[in-house]
């Protein structure tokens, strides 16, 4: 297992957003209902690298949602550019 992983109420709103068919059971199962409060979450390399992917992803969407305006883009956007960060700190 990798250190705790602190995903934000952000991020979780970030994900759900740029992924409407849904997001992996164990990050659902692992988040509060509401996601405000956000959740720590020790990942195997697996969950770490689908993290990786589900946020870069989400950070690319938020990138072209604020050339669009979108208020949230930049809100959105933040939360992806620092659980990556985290990410590649704590699983190298």
């Amino acid at each position: 297992m990798s250190p705790a992983l602190a995903v934000s109420g952000l991020l979780y709103a970030a994900l759900q957003v740029c992924h409407p068919g849904g997001l992996p059971d164990w990050l659902n199962a692992a988040t509060p209902r509401c996601a405000t409060a956000g959740a720590t979450l020790r990942l195997d390399r697996q969950q770490a690298a689908e993290l990786a992917d589900l946020t870069a992803a989400a950070w690319w969407e938020c990138q072209q949602a604020d050339e669009d305006g979108h208020p949230l883009a930049v809100t959105f956007g933040t939360a992806c550019q620092e659980t990556l960060a985290m990410l590649e700190t704590t699983t190298g």
